[in-house]
């Protein structure tokens, strides 16, 4: 093995044992490598460290990351050579979310010896880039809180930003008020990403806390939410989705209203919005991200669709069907064309046997002529689906106003029963038959779709269908055999109405 390191270099070395699978015992491979590492005459870790990572790619580079991971803690190398080394490990893993564990080991590193952190911060603060890139981690593994707040009350930038992550990460115990003061005055900061940083690690800290961050804290979010800039937004995400706990009702409020700006084309905000309002659904608050989501889609004109939601879809589909069915009314309601659209596109499919929600009896606006509004709107939208578009006229007749259930069944009539019938004709005798309200006007439905579809019986042998006369005016035609026609548009869909010559008969075909 020594002669390999020296002829391939440690990371090569690594490669090809991982690659041919030997059957050497973990453990000992580390101390044997680290072992030849530690002696005097030992070669360099970094040797032909360039040529072997352009050799790895994808998995294989994480497989190899893995076993030096484990191995960095155990090497007593010079501190700027171990700097360096992580800091290439660091750039070949990109955005990973494995790609941050050399800087994990690296802190471990500093752990073995009381004399290594010091060092790392007096490097970072002559200005060494590398000691800089990995003060933040240093600081939160040796829990320095002493040190994270003289970093974070210096001028120098990047190491002020590492600072103050840290603190909003460890333990602070007792100095909890003092590092707090020194965050809120960070927080005011004119430079944006110290002000962000700061708001971040005061609520995560309070969060760790089991407590709220002060009220002073929420002021100073206030005022910079106020600004909708996309980093502001996307901070105003990550507090709802990662540090909610530190957050007061008034914050919680506030991110919320950031969050509705987000800008379509920000994905990896909306990706951490959608992780925030799934969380949120678990909590009980529902009706605030059913709210959230109608404005975030009307807002963008359907450039941002529930797609982009689906965790927070599933979480209110988990949540029971009256849940999504409450969800689905309000959008209906409430929401403009794309959010309607959106929730058409996600409830409606195909041969279902049974509705995707249920409506419970608060979800119902109290106005009869609401009432009747959402009936139609369901009708209207929902149609390609007829058990999506029944769910919530028969919701109507159930617990609705009587004095609207003659219109609802004319809607259940005409355009549903008369353009389908098997899943949605088996649902509404399940309805009758189980007792519900209005069940003998429903009854009276079905036995006139009975009588509807005996008097069809033929009409696939009609010869004459095709318009032989047309009225430009009402798009009417009529055939020889009489039969008359006439093409309507509604909900979005095209209907060709038939009817005999004495309009005792009528079909209706959607297009």
């Amino acid at each position: 093995m020594a002669t390999e390191l020296r002829t391939g270099g440690l990371v090569r070395t690594v490669a090809d044992r991982e690659f041919r699978r030997l059957d050497d015992n973990h453990s000992a491979l580390l101390e044997t490598l680290a072992t030849i590492l530690n002696a005097t005459d030992a070669p360099p870790i970094d040797l032909h460290m360039e040529e072997a990572l352009a050799e790895l790619q994808g998995p294989s580079f994480f497989l190899v990351q893995h076993v030096l991971c484990d191995l960095l803690p155990l090497l007593n190398v010079n501190q700027d050579v171990l700097l360096a080394f992580v800091g290439r490990l660091l750039d070949a893993g990109g955005n990973d979310l494995a790609a941050g564990a050399p800087s994990t080991a690296f802190g471990e590193w500093t752990k073995k010896d009381p004399n290594r952190p010091s060092k790392i911060y007096k490097a970072a603060r002559a200005g060494d880039k590398l000691a800089v890139r990995q003060l933040l981690t240093v600081l939160r593994m040796n829990a320095d809180v002493e040190q994270a707040l003289m970093f974070a009350r210096a001028d120098e930038r990047e190491a002020k930003l590492a600072a103050i992550s840290a603190l909003g990460a460890m333990e602070l115990g007792e100095r909890y008020g003092e590092v707090f003061d020194t965050l809120l005055q960070a927080a005011s900061s004119a430079d944006q990403d110290t002000a962000l940083r700061s708001l971040e690690a005061g609520y995560r800290a309070a969060a760790q806390r089991k407590d709220t961050a002060p009220a002073a804290f929420d002021e100073q979010l206030g005022r910079t939410l106020e600004t909708r800039s996309p980093l502001a937004i996307h901070l105003a995400a990550d507090l709802l989705w990662l540090h909610r706990g530190g957050l007061a009702e008034n914050a919680i409020n506030l991110c919320l209203d950031a969050v509705a700006h987000v800008e379509p084309d920000n994905t990896g905000t909306i990706s951490h919005i959608d992780h925030a309002t799934y969380q949120l659904v678990g909590a009980g608050r529902v009706e605030r991200v059913v709210r959230l989501l109608g404005e975030l889609i009307d807002r963008s004109k359907g450039r941002i669709t529930l797609d982009e939601f689906q965790s927070t879809y599933h979480a209110l589909q988990n949540a029971g069907s009256d849940v999504l069915g409450g969800a689905v009314v309000f959008w209906l309601l409430n929401g403009g064309t794309h959010t309607r659209k959106c929730v058409a596109s996600e409830v409606c499919g195909v041969g279902n046997d049974d509705p995707p929600f249920s409506i419970p009896t608060s979800s119902l606006p109290p106005d009869p002529s609401d009432q009747l509004f959402l009936c139609r709107k369901a009708v209207g939208w929902f149609f390609i689906d007829p058990l999506a578009a029944v769910v919530i006229p028969l919701a109507v007749l159930r617990d609705g106003s009587p004095d609207i259930a003659n219109d609802v069944l004319d809607l259940i009539y005409d355009p549903l029963l008369l353009s389908y019938g098997g899943a949605l004709k088996n649902y509404l005798k399940r309805y009758v038959t189980d007792g519900g309200r209005n069940g003998a006007g429903l009854a009276k439905l079905l036995a006139r779709k009975t009588a509807f579809q005996d008097e069809m019986k033929g009409i696939e042998r009609l010869v004459d269908c095709t318009p032989a006369k047309r009225s430009a005016r009402r798009n009417e035609f009529s055939g020889t055999n009489r039969w008359n026609g006439v093409w309507n548009r509604g909900a979005g869909n095209l209907f060709l109405r038939i009817s005999s010559p004495n309009n005792t008969s009528c079909t209706a075909a959607r297009l």
